[in-house]
């Protein structure tokens, strides 16, 4: 019989993991090939932190100024700190931003994204393809999931990535007065879901609405991922995945590590 509260998720696909050891508590469609949106951004924040400096400055190459979607306006030429374009990237989910990392750190997208699918393979993450840094649709550009709260999993051990995700607004420095330069995090998990500590959201037509969320209450961790929802379900169906999670499991300890377990006799 199904457990008592189990959630009824209106996105197409959606899991909740056990952030401590990666256990599922909940999976629908875990393992089917879905478009990611934006969540792609989470792989590219942690490659960016885990390769580059964050004090770096980044010249904005003329790829990054003219890409579509979201953006926080960067120029052709611009010079803006790595930092900076992190928070610009995982909080206003600059499609800009994604590819003057890319371009900072690979030498060119084609080479970033070699990088992120190297990454993606080396967390686990078997059923992912990444074709961009940013998470627009292409048809080879794909994730599932369970793979998604895997990457999640993997770049929430990063504090610097931690910090973050689960900021809500920030200021960043830019040399233009009339930049962008105050950012609002697009992850209202943050302020609505007690315990929220990130990740990100993702929306395109082809993709719908798509939303990784961690929380911590209690000392318990749980990663939610939810692709192919619809307008405001995106946050319903996060929630009631948290709140199921957290009401109706809990860590038992087995045993301790080295903790002896018992004497048995073998022959010979």
């Amino acid at each position: 019989p199904a457990a008592a509260g189990v959630p009824a998720i209106t996105g197409e696909a959606a899991v909740l993991m056990d952030f401590s050891n990666g256990q599922l508590l909940y999976a629908k469609n875990p393992d089917q090939r879905m478009y990611p949106a934006s969540t792609t951004k989470i792989i590219t924040a942690i490659i960016a932190l885990e390769s580059g400096r964050i004090n770096d400055m980044v010249t904005v190459p003329l790829e990054a100024s003219i890409v579509e979607g979201s953006a926080i306006g960067l120029q052709d030429g611009e010079r803006i700190s790595l930092g900076d374009l992190i928070y610009g990237l995982m909080l206003n989910s600059g499609n800009d931003c994604a590819i003057a990392i890319a371009c900072h750190l690979g030498g060119s997208v084609d080479e970033f994204v070699r990088l992120m699918n190297k990454k993606a393979g080396e967390i686990g993450a078997v059923n992912t393809h990444f074709n961009n840094p940013n998470g627009l649709p292409e048809p080879s550009h794909y994730s599932t999931a369970r793979d998604m709260a895997l990457i999640a999993g993997y770049a929430m051990r990063n504090p610097d990535f931690r910090e973050i995700v689960a900021t809500k607004i920030e200021t960043i420095e830019r040399n233009d007065p009339e930049a962008q330069v105050f950012l609002s995090n697009s992850n209202r998990m943050l302020w609505n879901y007690d315990g929220a500590v990130g990740v990100k959201t993702g929306y395109t037509e082809e993709a719908g609405q798509c939303l990784v969320t961690e929380a911590v209450r209690d000392g318990r961790e749980l990663i939610s991922v939810v692709m192919k929802s619809e307008g405001l379900n995106i946050w319903s169906d996060s929630a009631a995945l948290l709140d199921y999670g957290f009401m109706n499991f809990k860590t038992v300890t087995l045993s301790e590590a080295g903790e002896l377990a018992g004497d048995v006799p073998v022959i010979y």
